[in-house]
């Protein structure tokens, strides 16, 4: 009986973990999921209409229904009000007014078409400032790369750079098969500036990373590690995007977590 209840409940929290956990995966997108989600509930509907129906599969239907109808209620709360920018505002910490010999800024991904993103434009529009303020003398920028996109997200970055109103030779642009993670990042940026004798850093992503972020890179060896995030707490609850906020806020509290426990904190 305690087993048949653990399964139903595991059933009915499915929508929710793969709701969650899809995002998670930076190597496969999303849409993926999205196909094999579809196809798996009509899979599971044509298995319980069929004769080897049993009342375990009914009730796990059941289950599954309402988890799914649960779901889609909480996302409409979370599309509604700024969940998602309350859990990140603990997350936030205060922009530094340290001065450093470069800062480094995370860029957050490309379109499909190959635009930056919008938190890329934050970011690095965030950095070209503290530049152009001589908070710091060099910009450097890591992309990301993986195996689906490849390094769109360099060329994006590239073409932005070029709108900035900074000489071409303050500014740096990481391209590496290496930078996949958080953590593959800070090591492969630890190696390519202690070259450069740089142990002092500003760090700039936004709002909610730059917690996990600047705990990672002291873990990679940086002497100093200034948080120079592109948004402060109230423009972390106010987000244009709740829905996406409440992505980004639960990415990082999982990945504090996994970061913990993995030792790269």
């Amino acid at each position: 009986m305690r087993t048949k209840l653990l399964f139903k409940t595991a059933v009915f929290f499915a929508p929710f973990i793969l709701f969650t956990a899809f995002q998670q995966l930076h190597l496969i997108p999303s849409q993926i999921f999205a196909v094999l989600y579809f196809f798996l509930s009509v899979s599971y509907c044509c298995i319980n209409n069929s004769k080897i129906t049993n009342k375990i599969l009914k009730e796990c239907q059941n289950a599954f229904q309402k988890g799914s109808c649960v779901l889609l209620a909480t996302i409409m709360l979370l599309i509604s009000f700024p969940i998602g920018g309350y859990l990140s505002v603990p997350l936030v910490v205060p922009h530094s007014k340290e001065k450093a010999d470069a800062v480094v800024v995370l860029a957050s991904g490309s379109t499909l078409a190959g635009d930056p993103c919008y938190a890329t434009y934050q970011r690095i529009l965030h950095g070209a400032e503290l530049v152009k303020n001589n908070q710091t003398k060099h910009l450097y920028i890591s992309t990301g790369y993986n195996e689906i996109s490849q390094f769109k997200e360099y060329y994006a970055v590239a073409s932005l750079t070029k709108l900035l109103g900074i000489p071409q030779n303050k500014i740096t642009i990481f391209k590496s098969e290496e930078i996949k993670t958080t953590q593959t990042e800070a090591s492969y940026i630890r190696k390519q500036l202690s070259a450069k004798s740089i142990d002092k850093i500003l760090l700039t992503t936004s709002n909610a990373h730059i917690y996990r972020s600047c705990l990672t890179f002291k873990k990679a060896g940086f002497k100093e590690v200034y948080p120079a995030p592109s948004h402060d707490k109230r423009t972390t609850i106010y987000a244009d995007d709740n829905l996406s906020m409440f992505r980004a806020s639960m990415h990082e509290w999982i990945g504090l977590a996994w970061y913990w426990l993995c030792g790269h904190i």
